[in-house]
Order: structure tokens, then sequence, then C-alpha cells
């Protein structure tokens, strides 16, 4: 009777530690499983800024807004942003919002030289690794001529990959203290053209016949208009004259 039992005690536990081997090599091999998909993915991961031509020449450039400046040396630099939306997002802490386009306009002894642009969009960027990845951020690099630059994008990623903290973006800073009421000003005062804010009330509008222009001593006779009209004729001249001068 006791050897039976010793015998049964000996099955059992020779399948126990069967079933712990066998528990542990499922285990491994689960392992492996997850260290090779790991592999698998990483090399689905694209090279570092493929993804550059997504990013198009923003054709509206000149309708944002310049929100900082940078001077070094013979280089000045221009950044823009495409919209107000962008700046109000930033200033209220909030992310910045899909669809932000912010381009360097860069100036070499006074002659333009290059534009360089980053453009954020929902889903950008989820190609690359997690550690070479600028959020959503991509970007492209243009000739004065507005024509694709074969630069090296990795690069720009590089550079912007320190700036984590102010989402990728190197002018953060000049954003949030941006005054966004110097755009509604500039907006009101760009309605109305320097020679319209010419004040005429004194001025004098006579006629001179045709023949008589180049002649210095013409007796001049005062016509009778109304201030609106003469305000008018006045600013028309000068615009003329304004428009020659810049022709030549």
């Amino acid at each position: 009777m006791k050897k039976r039992l010793f015998h049964s005690l000996a099955l059992l536990l020779a399948l126990t530690l069967t079933a712990c081997n066998n528990n542990d090599t499922d285990t491994m091999d689960s392992s492996h499983q997850e260290e090779n998909s790991f592999g698998d993915k990483s090399g689905e991961y694209a090279e570092i800024g493929s993804g550059a031509n997504l990013v198009k020449f923003p054709e509206d450039l000149e309708k944002g807004i310049i929100f900082a400046t940078y001077d070094r040396g013979n280089i000045h630099e221009d950044i823009y942003v495409n919209n107000k939306e962008a700046i109000e997002a930033i200033q209220n802490g909030e992310e910045t919002p899909s669809g932000t386009v912010i381009t360097l306009v860069g100036y070499e002894d006074g002659e333009l030289d290059q534009y360089l642009v980053m453009e954020k969009r929902t889903g950008w960027g989820s190609q690359y690794t997690p550690e070479e990845r600028n959020g959503e951020w991509e970007y492209q690099a243009f000739t004065p001529d507005k024509e694709v630059r074969p630069d090296n994008i990795g690069r720009c990623f590089s550079c912007h990959a320190n700036q984590e903290r102010d989402d990728y973006m190197n002018s953060m800073d000049q954003m949030k203290e941006f005054d966004l009421e110097d755009i509604s000003q500039s907006k009101n005062s760009s309605s109305e053209t320097p020679i319209a804010a010419i004040p005429t009330e004194h001025w004098k509008v006579s006629e001179i016949s045709d023949h008589l222009n180049d002649s210095k001593d013409v007796n001049k006779e005062e016509s009778n208009l109304k201030n609106e009209e003469k305000a008018k004729k006045i600013q028309a001249v000068l615009l003329k004259m304004y428009l020659q001068q810049y022709k030549s």
C-alpha cells in the first residue's frame, strides 16, 4: 500500500514538473514572438523626412502673419504663420492646431535666399520611429523660385527635436508674445492708402489747358469744386505721380 502511494506521488510530481517546463517554454516562445514582432515593426518604419513631399509651397504666404524676425550678420529671416488661430491657440495654452503652416523666409545680403516650411497635419509623422518623430510636423525646403530644394530634410527633424516641449517650434516664445492687436491695426491702416490720408482741405485745384502744361507763366483759374470732388482729383494726380516714380 505504501509502495503504491509512493509511486503515485512520484508520478504526480513528474507530471507537475513537465507542465511547468511546458509553461516556461510557452512563455519564452511568446517573448521571442513579441521581440520578433517589434523587430518586424521597426523594420517597417519609413526613412526620416520621406513625407516631405506632403508639404507644398504656401501660395498664400503674403496673407500670413510675420510673428518673428531674426538678424545674424548678413542673414535676415522673417517667420510667418498662416493664420491668427494658431497664435491664439498658443497664447491660450492650447495645442498647435492641425493645418498650421510656419514659413521661414531667409535673405542673405539683402537677396532672397530660401523658404523653409514646416506644416502640421493630423496623423503626419506616424511612419517614423518614436525617437525621430517630430509630433505631426513635416518639413520642406524651397528655392527663391519656389521650387523644392534637394536638401536633407532629416536635419530639420534633428534641429527641432530639441524643442519637443514647445511642440517642436523654435519660435514659440515669440508667438506667445506677439500682439494680435497689431494685425487689426495694420488691416485698418491698409484700407486707406498713404495718399488718401493726405489732407487736402487747403489745396487749390486749377484747370490748365493742355497746350499750356509746360508753360511757367500760366494764369490758373481755380475751379469751383466741392471738397470731396477736389480731394479725389488731388489724390488721383498724386497717385499717378507716385506710380510714374515707382516705375522709373
